[in-house]
C-alpha cells in the first residue's frame, strides 16, 4: 500500500464508522452502549503484558484520533478486514452532508475496536449485573490464553500513544497461539 496524505479528523471517523457498520452486518455488535464497549475492551486489555484501560478514549479526542489511525492500519493489515479498510485508506471518505452531526472520535474508535475484536473471537455479554459479565470464546474452540495475550497486546499497541503498528493481526487462525505452527488443514 502506498503512503497517503494524512486523513482529516472527519475522514478517520467516517472510515471507522463505515468499517464498523460493514463488520456489524456480519457480526451483531454485542455492546449496547459505550459502557459495555469499554468493559469488553478493558477485559481484553487485562490480558496484555501491561494491562491498561481504554477509558481515556472517551476524554482525549486527539489521542483517540491517533489510535483510530493505528486501528485503520491494523484493519488494513488483517486479511479478514483488509478489503474493507484499504479502499477507505486509499480514498478517504469525505463528508458531503450539509449538516454534520459531530460524534466523539473516542466512541467511534471504541465501537470499531469491539467490531474488529469480533472478527477474531466470539463475544458473549451476560448482563446479570450493572457492569455486565464478559467472556471470550471462539466459535468452535476455547480461546487459548496466549491468543488472548496476543490480541490484548495488539490492542495495547493500537491504544498506546507511543506505538507504531507493525504486527499482522490476521496471522493467527482461530485457536492458534503465537508459537504454534501455521494451520495446514
Amino acid at each position: 500500500m502506498t503512503t497517503q496524505p494524512p486523513m482529516t479528523r472527519r475522514s478517520i471517523v467516517l472510515a471507522l464508522q463505515e468499517i464498523t457498520e460493514d463488520l456489524g452486518a456480519h457480526h451483531d455488535l454485542v455492546s449496547e452502549n459505550d459502557e459495555e464497549a469499554l468493559a469488553i475492551i478493558d477485559t481484553l486489555l487485562a490480558h496484555a503484558d501491561t494491562p491498561a484501560s481504554a477509558a481515556w478514549l472517551l476524554d482525549d479526542e486527539a489521542r483517540a484520533l491517533t489510535a483510530g489511525l493505528r486501528l485503520l492500519a491494523a484493519l488494513a493489515a488483517d486479511p479478514q478486514t483488509r478489503p474493507l479498510a484499504e479502499p477507505l485508506l486509499a480514498d478517504p471518505p469525505i463528508d458531503d452532508q450539509l449538516a454534520v452531526v459531530e460524534v466523539s472520535a473516542g466512541l467511534v474508535v471504541l465501537v470499531a475496536l469491539v467490531a474488529f475484536l469480533q472478527t477474531k473471537v466470539s463475544l458473549k455479554m451476560n448482563r446479570k449485573t450493572s457492569k455486565g459479565e464478559i467472556s471470550f470464546e471462539l466459535t468452535k474452540e476455547p480461546v487459548e490464553a496466549s491468543t488472548l495475550v496476543q490480541l490484548a497486546n495488539l490492542y495495547q499497541r493500537i491504544l498506546s500513544p507511543s506505538s507504531t503498528f507493525t504486527a499482522d493481526p490476521g496471522a493467527l487462525e482461530p485457536g492458534q497461539a503465537p508459537a504454534d505452527p501455521p494451520n495446514t488443514a
